[in-house]
Parts: structure tokens; C-alpha cells; sequence
């Protein structure tokens, strides 16, 4: 099993001398398992992908995209991954289905006119659009698929890769699960969070019992660290989680590696440096814990 990572950012991709480190580019991983080719999030981290997916000798005739939602920084890459140019690739797409439009329209119209000069019908490769749903578990060749709820903005999903070889959590954005609770519905925010109900006191603790569950004894963790506990404090409404939420995370599920992930774009390589060292000195032993930066390669394995 090999895990590329292509973009580590949220939000937006950044290009500044002070974030070359850990790199600028939204979310964009890919994992090979055998023959199989498997990208999780179309972020502008795919680009790079799909002109290294060209590169090769052979480049893959078959992939599998894992989207986790629709939210720009996760698809934006989609229309400038190389390969949909390829008559002979056939890319197989999975993702929820959004409360307002289908898995596929909602991608064709990201693609569309005005936003883009180009449709779906003008892509070359052969696409396939599965829609999925949490608690749902199913094999992309030897690769077992688990899918589970993210506490974020109108719903995404984790996923759980496992192979013989080595098993990666990836929950790259999520809120924590005693706060807000977050559903199709948007969040008015008025500097406070409003009091949980008792349901939906008992809706987060099952959905981050449903995360502990997708990432038990994982090799690698991939978990958004967006904030800072501080920045957390003013921000509870964005959906996203700090450093010390996905240790906490980390150690419950008993993970070896965690790899902070959703990387704020205002953050520098220095500060990211600083807030691996903090929760590094706090983790039980044998929990490694780095940020996760553009060109770093996992393996386990053959």
C-alpha cells in the first residue's frame, strides 16, 4: 500500500515563500493498493496527480475518486485532472448525494458555463457516478471501502481504506462532537454556539463513536487540524477541528500515525513545525504525529 499526498490545504490554495514546506494546494490524496489507483478529494492537489498520472509508462486505465463533499476546495481540481482527457480511462466517482441535486450535477454544474467554458460532455474519459451514504462498506478490488458521517456544513463523509497491507482513515474535514452539530441546514451564527438538545447531544456522540469506529488501529490518520484551540474559540461554526481534537481522536482510536491534515491557508511551515512539536510532546507513546506537507510518500508492505 502507497499513500501519496498531492494538497494539504483548506479553504483555498496558497502560494507564499513561507508554506512551500508543507506545500499550498487543497486536499488531494492517492492511494495504491495492487493495480488499483485510488484518489481521495479532488482538491488542486490533483493536478499534480494527473500530470504524474501521465507521466508513467503506463498511466492507469482505471481509477476510483472518494470524494468526501462537494465543497470547493475538494473538487476544484477535477476539471484539470489529465487524465479525463484519456478516451481509454475509465474514472469511477463516489460521493454523497447533496439535498438540492444528484452526485453528477452537482459536479457537471461546477464545470459548467458561467464557471467554466466546458461540461461533462466534453471530457473524454468514461465517468461513473455512484452516490453513497455513511455506514456503508464496499471492496474497490482488495481494498475494503468504510464510510462514515463527518460532523461538517451540510454533510461529508470519511472514509476508511483497508488492504492487507496497511489501513488509512481519512477524515480530513470534520467539527469536533460536542459543540454544533452540523446538517443540511446552514449555521446563523450570532458568537455563541446554541444549546444542543438532548437528540442532538446523542446524534454527535454517535456520529464521533462512528469516527473512533473508521479509524481503530489505522496505520495513518489522516484529521483536519484546521485551527488552533484559540481560533476554535471564535470559529466553532466553520466545521472544522484543531490539533489537539484529532490527538485526542488519534489516541481513543488507538492509530499509529497521525497526520495533521486541512491545513489553514494562513498558516506558515514555522507555526505548523511549532503545533506538531506541542501535541507531539503530549501523545502517549507510540503515536507518532506530523503535519502532512505536499511529497510525502507512506508505505506498508511490498
Amino acid at each position: 500500500m502507497i499513500v501519496r499526498i498531492w494538497g494539504t490545504r483548506g479553504s483555498y490554495p496558497v502560494a507564499r515563500a513561507n508554506v512551500l514546506r508543507y506545500g499550498g494546494n487543497t486536499t488531494c490524496v492517492e492511494v495504491r493498493a495492487g493495480e488499483r489507483c485510488i484518489v481521495l478529494d479532488a482538491g488542486t492537489g490533483m493536478r499534480l496527480l494527473g500530470a504524474a498520472l501521465e507521466a508513467e509508462a503506463q498511466p492507469p486505465e482505471a481509477l476510483d475518486l472518494l470524494i468526501t463533499h462537494t465543497h470547493w476546495d475538494h473538487i476544484i481540481g477535477f476539471p484539470f485532472f489529465a487524465p479525463l482527457a484519456r478516451k481509454n480511462c475509465a474514472i469511477d466517482v463516489y460521493g454523497l448525494r447533496r439535498t438540492q441535486s444528484s452526485l453528477r450535477t452537482t459536479i457537471a454544474n461546477a464545470l459548467s458555463d458561467p464557471l467554466l467554458p466546458m461540461d461533462l460532455e466534453d471530457l473524454r474519459a468514461r465517468l461513473h457516478f455512484h452516490e453513497i451514504h455513511e455506514g456503508l462498506s464496499f471492496n474497490l478490488g482488495d481494498v475494503k471501502v468504510c464510510a462514515a458521517r463527518a460532523n461538517h456544513p451540510y454533510r461529508a463523509l470519511a472514509y476508511r481504506l483497508e488492504t492487507p497491507e496497511g489501513v488509512l482513515a481519512f477524515i480530513p474535514d470534520t467539527g469536533p462532537f460536542h459543540t454544533v452539530l452540523f446538517g443540511e441546514e446552514r449555521i446563523v451564527w450570532n458568537g455563541s454556539p446554541q444549546p444542543n438538545s438532548e437528540a442532538e447531544l446523542q446524534t454527535l456522540a454517535e456520529m464521533r463513536a462512528g469516527i473512533i469506529k473508521l479509524a481503530q488501529g489505522a496505520d495513518w490518520m489522516f484529521y483536519d487540524a484546521q485551527f488552533t484551540d484559540e481560533q476554535y474559540a471564535r470559529f466553532p461554526h466553520w466545521g472544522h477541528s484543531t490539533a489537539s481534537q484529532a490527538r485526542e481522536i488519534a489516541e481513543e482510536a488507538g492509530v499509529r500515525e497521525l497526520l495533521l491534515f486541512h491545513h489553514d491557508p494562513h498558516r506558515s511551515d514555522d507555526e505548523l513545525d511549532r503545533i506538531v512539536a506541542d501535541q507531539q510532546a503530549l501523545a502517549p507513546p507510540g503515536l507518532l504525529i506530523r503535519a502532512a506537507y505536499e511529497g510525502l510518500e507512506l508505505r506498508r508492505g511490498s
